[in-house]
């Protein structure tokens, strides 16, 4: 394929080309199986994708369009109605739904052009915008799709890829526990605490005690020798690991005198001291880093230790951090949690349960949702007036609003959707 090519702009456009047929590939048959997902018939990957699905989910859809442009053009163009219907009626379901998607285009090009108007201007008018638009859908939907795998790749990437934060707070958190135990080793007259330190490291890591007998500051050779060795999938688990490996060398160590573990029993006695082991707290199906989020900081990460998608770390108020507490502890979030909560508060405490999938969090009454709750309740209500015989053309007007918002958000099934615009036909609207 590429040796047609005779320069290097011509072999990157074959190789567009090319890349651009396989993601095209791709496309067909993830709608293909999608449409298998919910229809439940066998999957044939051959099938073409316009016979799958065609212009309109339904003959309703296809009906209420052709009526619109029927009105329009021959209301705007002041022509006769039966060749605005002849015209129309002429076009399959695909070309109907371009019409609908340039009729200003369509309309205003043939005012401009032509002062009387019979059907063959009306198809030729058509068939040049038919044209132009093709071309330019073509080019967005060949965008849409590269722009479509690079956001599938990059989320895949974001992911499995362990942030780089949780890196260095694994490294604070080791120089933490030295400081508060190694660095703070005692010693006494006849075996100085500099001693211990160097049989301790040099066991842990060799197997015997006189590694770095010679080292000046051994305090910076913790820091030199051990860091490296967080350098793993699980950084967290390591850290542990080396924290609990210490501990136990210095207490079992026959080279370290038995008075100079007792004198420094208290620096590793306590398990909360450097360890980690409160490090994060659980929150839903989540982990939540408790240091930060005390601070007014909500730090997420999955049990794998990967960021949350679309859950970056965010400064919080100390009311959000309450309820978060709460939820950790599978405590009740009462009335008067909720209550002292401002608008900006309810918003992202919405947003962060709808992120987190956290249940306990959906009946936050923010104002992000009360607009969907009032949606829906307006779509209940105007349908309801609708179907009692009320056809003022205001209600109606709203109406058709709402619904258009209501499929738009997908508040409201295709077939509830279809089944509103028959009732709409039936009242002859």
């Amino acid at each position: 394929m590429f040796h047609k090519s005779k320069t290097d702009v011509e072999r990157q456009q074959l190789f567009d080309d090319y890349l651009l047929s396989i993601l095209k590939e791709r496309e067909v048959i993830k709608k293909n199986k999608k449409i298998i997902e919910e229809k439940g018939f066998s999957y044939d990957p051959t099938i073409n994708e316009d016979k799958m699905k065609g212009a309109f989910n339904s003959y309703v859809d296809s009906l209420v369009i052709k009526n619109f442009l029927i009105e329009q053009i021959y209301t705007r163009l002041k022509i006769n109605k039966t060749m605005a219907m002849q015209f129309v009626n002429k076009l399959d379901g695909n070309q109907v739904l371009i019409l609908s998607k340039v009729i200003h285009e369509f309309i205003k090009d043939i005012q401009d052009k032509y002062v009387s108007i019979n059907d063959y201007i009306l198809k030729t008018s058509f068939d040049e915008l038919q044209g132009t638009y093709n071309v330019l859908q073509q080019q967005e939907k060949n965008s849409e799709i590269v722009k479509q795998n690079q956001a599938e790749q990059n989320e895949v990437l974001q992911e499995n890829i362990p942030a780089e934060e949780e890196e260095d707070d694994e490294k604070q958190n080791l120089i933490n526990f030295l400081t508060k135990s190694i660095y703070k080793l005692r010693g006494k007259t006849g075996f100085r605490a500099v001693s211990a330190k160097k049989i301790l490291l040099s066991e842990f890591l060799t197997g015997r005690p006189d590694s770095f007998e010679r080292s000046t500051d051994i305090n910076e050779m913790y820091k030199t020798e051990l860091l490296p060795l967080l350098d793993k999938d699980d950084k967290r688990e390591a850290r542990l690991s080396i924290q609990y490996d210490l501990k136990k060398q210095f207490f079992e160590s026959s080279n370290i005198p038995d008075d100079i573990k007792l004198i420094n029993e208290k620096l590793f006695k306590d398990e909360m001291v450097g360890t980690g082991m409160t490090d994060y707290i659980t929150i839903g199906k989540y982990k939540a880093h408790k240091t930060k989020l005390m601070g007014g900081k909500l730090q997420m990460r999955s049990h794998n230790n990967n960021q949350v998608h679309n859950l970056k770390s965010q400064n919080i108020t100390k009311n959000i951090r309450d309820i978060l507490l709460k939820l950790n502890k599978n405590e009740i979030i009462h009335f008067s949690d909720v209550d002292k909560l401002t608008t900006e508060e309810k918003d992202q405490l919405y947003m962060i349960g709808k992120k987190l999938h956290i249940t306990d969090l959906f009946d936050i009454p923010s104002t992000l949702k009360s607009q969907e709750d009032k949606l829906k309740d307006e779509f209940i209500l105007l349908r309801g007036s609708l179907m009692a015989g009320n056809n003022n053309p205001d209600l109606l007007r709203k109406f058709k609003i709402v619904l258009l918002k209501m499929k738009n958000n997908k508040l409201v099934s295709l077939q509830e959707y279809n089944e509103v615009l028959n009732i709409l036909l039936e009242m002859e609207i």
